[in-house]
């Protein structure tokens, strides 16, 4: 039996760090969204092993891949016995900031379930899932997310749609570590339920594509200098907005039309950047198209 699983990409509407918790973690409020960009997971059962392979090489193939380790917990969790090969198609840019890893390692809890036909309850999914990584629950679910914490504990909102997007990757790795280091705003005092201010700011949840933002931005952009030109080029362009998505260094940027922005992509891979046209993925979109056929 083998089953095939997209794996689709995120960016962030919204990204604020507020403060360093007690526990070592930065406490985040961001808006997730789902886009149409995706990696596809193909599993097929095994006797017992877990097997990984992937066709790009940046991709490690031994228990160090959240996909191993999301198989690993949930036939702990089961008490399966089964295994599985699981390639991936790689089309998300790795460590890029659009959450690759982490929906592989979703899509792969979520394919299990359904190649090993056992079934863990919501509540025990989610748990499973936020153990993996801070991203990982919002591919659980897909479309348009508030997420507080870590960014692990998700909410759905009014889903915000977008038909032009543009993805920009210029081929650099940014450290997360490092970018948290660099904010200067990590201890401000800040009330743990705070909502991000531009989730008030914007005139309406539809608006959130123009004006969009990150902390992000203010540290990584001073070090990582190519991440600032793939903005300001974008704007050439004529994107009406762009934002790096997560830690970067992938940008996405917002389109009036889908002309501009296959001309834009044009025009960013002639300089040499990855570059691919993309739309928001809304929930049930998402749920509908997870598993292909």
């Amino acid at each position: 039996m083998t089953i095939n699983v997209k794996s689709y990409a995120k960016i962030n509407w919204t990204l604020d760090v507020l403060f360093k918790r007690e526990d070592g973690f930065h406490e985040l409020r961001t808006i997730y969204q789902t886009v149409s960009l995706h990696d596809t997971l193909t599993l097929a059962y095994k006797e017992r092993a877990i097997t990984i392979t992937c066709d790009d090489a940046r991709v490690p193939d031994d228990e160090s891949n959240l996909v191993y380790k999301a198989a690993v917990r949930l036939r702990a969790a089961t008490g399966i016995q089964a295994g599985a090969h699981i390639h991936i198609a790689k089309r998300i840019p790795v460590a890029a900031g659009l959450g690759g890893g982490s929906s592989n390692a979703a899509a792969t809890l979520l394919g299990l379930e359904k190649l090993w036909q056992v079934h863990l309850d919501d509540d025990k999914r989610f748990e499973m899932a936020a153990g993996l990584g801070s991203d990982v629950p919002l591919f659980l679910i897909g479309g348009t997310l508030l997420g507080i914490g870590r960014g692990e504990e998700i909410y759905p909102i009014e889903e915000v749609a977008c038909d032009y997007l543009l993805l920009v990757n210029p081929g650099i790795a940014v450290s997360t570590a490092a970018a948290y280091a660099s904010l200067s705003r990590l201890t401000r005092a800040a009330s743990p339920r705070k909502i991000p201010l531009t989730f008030f700011a914007a005139k309406g949840i539809r608006e959130l594509p123009l004006v969009a933002r990150n902390d992000f931005e203010e540290v990584v952009l001073v070090t990582h200098t190519e991440i600032a030109e793939v903005k300001e080029r974008l704007h050439h362009c004529g994107a009406r907005h762009s934002l790096m998505s997560g830690s970067g260094a992938t940008v996405f940027a917002v389109f009036d039309n889908l002309e501009t922005s296959e001309q834009a992509q044009q025009e960013m891979r002639a300089l040499g950047y990855w570059a691919r046209t993309a739309r928001t993925i809304n929930r049930q979109h998402y749920q509908a198209t997870i598993f292909e056929p």
